[in-house]
């Protein structure tokens, strides 16, 4: 997993230098905006990860105890 963590593609790399150099050119408040708005963002996606991880956990309980699906 560690691998996983630090390592990007090629082209995630060059994403990443693009993102950095519009950040760069941000204001200060834009940047708290923005900064306020990713977070928001990234709080909606740990919520669907989680109604995702919790609705793959039933159907793998539901397959191994033998629950019918209607």
């Amino acid at each position: 997993m560690d691998r996983l963590e630090n390592s990007l593609s090629m082209e995630q790399e060059f994403n990443h230098r693009t993102f950095s150099d519009c950040v760069q050119q941000l204001s200060h408040e834009e940047a708290q905006y923005l900064l306020v708005q990713m977070h928001k963002q990234m709080m909606f996606k740990d919520n669907l990860y989680k109604e995702l991880f919790l609705s793959q956990e039933k159907d793998l309980v539901d397959s191994l105890f033998g629950a019918k699906k209607n």
